[in-house]
Formats: C-alpha cells, structure tokens, sequence
C-alpha cells in the first residue's frame, strides 16, 4: 500500500536524509539515456555550492574532486561512481514523457521507494545521491575523491567508452551500481547491443474477404535483460512473434499490419501487440488456436509471471496493408534472436551467455529489433553473436547499429574487496556474498584504462530495475551509506 505519494514529503523524510534529498532531486529531472543534459548541469552546479573542482568532458560525463580530510591526507584518492541516465519503461495505458515530466516516487507501507506507474530511477540515482551527501558531506573521514558521473550507460557505456587513461585517475574504485546489499561484485558480463531492421514487402489488403485482428499480451513482470533472464519470465515480443508463427504453422495463411512490444534493448517486455490479417473464413479458427496457444503460456508462466493477460480480437479497422508470406517469415524468423540463456555457468544455474529482444517498433513499413547480447567469455561473445548474424542473413534484414563492451574479469584477491567484506561485517555483524552477475557495468572498461585499477561494485537492495515494478528498500540505503562512509574511513 502506498502511505505517500508527494515526492518532496515521501522522500525528504526518510533517513538518511542527505540521501533522499538529494536522490528526490534527481527525480525531478528528466534523465533517460540521451537526455541527460539537465542533470550535468545539476552536478555542475551542486560542485559550485560546495566549492569543489569539477570539470564536463564534451560527451557529457562530469568529473568532482573534493580534497581528502585531515586525517586522510596523504593516502591513496578513491574513484567514487555511478551513471547518470536511467532506463525509461513506463505502463502502456500512462500517459509520461520522459523526457519532460519527473518520476513521481511514492514510499510504501512495506518500507519501500517505488514509483507512480514507471521505473523509478533508483538505478542509478541512488548510487548517484550517495556520492552527493558523501561530498556535501562535513563530518565524514575521507581520503581525496575524484567523483565520476557517466552518461549513456543504460544503452550503450557511450560515457564510459570515451573516457580517457587520464580520466581513471586513481588506483580504488567504488562503483555503486550493484542491486544487492551485502553482495560485492567483482565481475560482470560483457555486452553486444543491436538495432536490426526489414523494410518488408507488403501488399494492399483486399477490400473483401479479409479479417483483422488484434493480439494483445500485458500486466507481464518484464525485468532487466542480464539480472531477471534466468528467472523464467515472459517476453512479451518474442511471445507475439510465437502466437503469429504458431498460427502458420497451423495452415493459416496470416500477415502482420503492425506489431509493437518493448521500449529499450536491456529490458524483458512486459506488453505489446500486433495487429494481423487473414482471410475471413479463417477468423474463427484462427481466434480459438489463440486463445489455446495463451492459455499454454499462462500455465507455462504461471509461477514466475502470474499476471500475464492476452487479449485476441476483432476489428472493424481494416488497415490498408499487410506484409506478404515472404516477409511475414522473415519477420517471423527474427524471433529467434531472443536466445534468452545459450550457456550456464559450469555447475551452476547462473546464465553465461544470453541474448534478450527487448524491443520492436514497426514505423514507416520499416521493422526494427533492438536487443542486447551479454556474455562472460570471448567464446560466449563468438557464439551469441555468430547467431545473431546467421538469423540477420536468414531474414534478410541488415544491422543498422552495433555496440560492444567488454566483459570485467574478476580479481578475487582484491584489496579493495577484502576491505568490503571487512567492513561489511564490522558494520552489520553479517558476511558479505562475493558475486559475478550477468549485467553489464562499466567497471571493465574502467579497468581496461587502468589494469591497476583496484575496483569493486556495491549497491543497496533494487528490485524489478528497468520495469515498472521497480523499487529500492529504504533500510539497506541507510547500510549501504554508512558501508562506503566506513570503507572510505577504513582506507
């Protein structure tokens, strides 16, 4: 239950107050990937309130150096870091436009911050206000930080790829981008992002003698790409793609008029549609095969997405084309692009090599799949890829767009994580959880610039990143504050 739903009083009176203020700030500014001038020149001036050295490089990342305490003069800088843009997901029935309205936070009975119908940013505007009370912070031991705020991490590490060797400028780091409180990353996954598109052959539909319908999948659970793709939930898209498929494959000649599902390439689809047209005589059978392809789908999900809905229906607006056979398979053939796991970490259930369709958008009689490969090795990179583009061919479709970034190796004998774990246990009397996740971060490309580079990633308790059931828990905040607050004491 929602006991809150003004951002200013829900969050401002939560502990620790610095946090939440600054966190509430963050929510009022409009922030998705490629929108993140707003918030630069929110860190800009912050750094000029608080008389600190700061400087923006030309793609957008900001840079804060606050001088060390007293008693830490001398000791090695720390590298302090979180990204600045935030995924966008929102319900398909709001109305919210990312790039002019701010999120609306709202505290929960449960002792959650979740937001009013969308993501709410906690990733990784969280990370982002601990490292703004830490260098508003007056009473806190500290050795010299060189804060680094990222732009376009969520879409492609566009911030992180620009850096420069000069930019790395310390030899510990602290990412704050992690979703588990107590869990210390020390590796991740590497990742490949796509955009492909068909501009397929299409045809007026005839004035008699044919039907459409509307295929419609919502109230999914969807989730992040990398760290919900082991948790077997719906994709949206790709279950589209299996109902028209499933309809041909049942000697119902069908073409697609229009098809929608998802918003960013690292998100599992929670809702989407298709609209479809068939001969009329066809209509009846084609409607019940639906309904008994959905009802397979609902058991299938039943545990792990047990809200999914489907909706299958008539209707009176006739578009005025539809693909043709040749194109409708074409299409058809790029649902094979979500792979969801291709590999398992030996021994384990943890996912190694993926690939997840987080999105399609047909505009203009262009088709386009966006979509975001994650893999732990070069072979893992090699086989998910090498499936991507044998798909591409089969289609007949064309890579518009390609990104990559490199996976970070984990170092197990890291200082920096000993003194994690140290820490961690003084603090709360628990052990600490070393992890390798299947997400990606920026802390092998910060790596790559500087092999020296001692780096570890830690976070607060995030659930449902990059989808609507997104939340944080507000007491693993306060730990995960004062956590970075000792570690920082600590060196």
């Amino acid at each position: 239950m929602i006991t809150n739903m003004n951002n200013e009083s829900a969050l401002n009176s939560l502990e620790p107050i610095p946090v939440w203020q600054y966190f509430s700030d963050i929510c009022n500014i409009p922030h998705t990937s490629g929108n993140e001038k707003n918030m630069g020149d929110f860190l800009i001036e912050f750094a000029r309130v608080h008389n600190l050295e700061c400087h923006q490089s030309n793609c957008g990342n900001v840079f804060i150096k606050k001088a060390a305490t007293s008693d830490k003069v001398g000791h090695s800088p720390v590298i302090l870091q979180a990204h600045m843009d935030m995924v966008g997901v929102k319900n398909d029935k709001t109305e919210f436009d990312f790039s002019i309205d701010p999120i609306k936070p709202v505290v929960t009975d449960d002792g959650f911050v979740t937001a009013e119908n969308t993501t709410l940013g906690a990733d990784n505007g969280i990370g982002m206000a601990i490292i703004l009370a830490i260098l508003a912070g007056n009473n806190i031991s500290h050795p010299e930080i060189h804060a680094l705020f990222t732009v376009a991490e969520e879409t492609s590490m566009g911030g992180a790829v620009l850096l420069t060797p000069d930019d790395i400028d310390a030899n510990l780091a602290i990412n704050i981008d992690s979703e588990d409180l107590g869990e210390i990353c020390v590796g991740c996954a590497g990742g490949s992002g796509y955009t492909i598109s068909t501009e397929p052959d299409i045809a007026a539909v005839p004035d008699t003698g044919y039907d459409a319908l509307v295929i419609r999948v919502y109230n999914g659970v969807g989730g992040h790409s990398g760290i919900d793709i082991n948790k077997k939930r719906l994709n949206a898209a790709s279950a589209i793609l299996a109902m028209i498929n499933f309809l041909k494959e049942s000697d119902i000649d069908v073409h697609i008029s229009d098809i929608s599902s998802g918003t960013v390439k690292n998100s599992i689809p929670s809702e989407g549609y298709a609209v479809i047209c068939l001969q009329k005589h066809l209509t009846s059978k084609a409607l019940t095969l639906l309904q008994d392809f959905a009802l397979r789908l609902q058991t299938r999900y039943t545990e792990t997405d047990p809200n999914i809905s489907f909706e299958f229906s008539k209707t009176d607006n006739i578009p005025d084309f539809m693909t043709t056979e040749k194109a409708t398979e074409n299409i058809l053939t790029l649902q094979g692009l979500n792979t969801k796991i291709m590999e398992y970490v030996p021994g384990t259930q943890n996912p190694m090599t993926s690939c997840n369709l987080g999105r399609i958008h047909w505009e203009n009689n262009k088709c386009t799949f966006s979509l975001l490969a994650r893999f732990a090795t070069s072979e893992g990179k090699n086989k998910v890829e090498s499936r991507i583009n044998e798909l591409v061919a089969a289609a007949g479709a064309v890579i518009d767009n390609y990104e990559t970034y490199v996976y970070w190796e984990p170092d197990f004998e890291s200082h920096m994580l000993s003194r994690a774990v140290s820490t961690y246990h003084k603090l709360t009397g628990n052990d600490s959880v070393t992890t390798v996740i299947h997400a990606g971060l920026e802390c092998g490309l910060f790596k790559k610039l500087n092999p020296k580079l001692d780096i570890i990633s830690i976070g607060p308790d995030i659930y449902g990143a990059h989808s609507c059931n997104e939340k944080v828990r507000i007491s693993s905040v306060a730990v995960c504050f004062e956590w970075i607050k000792l570690m920082l004491a600590d060196i």
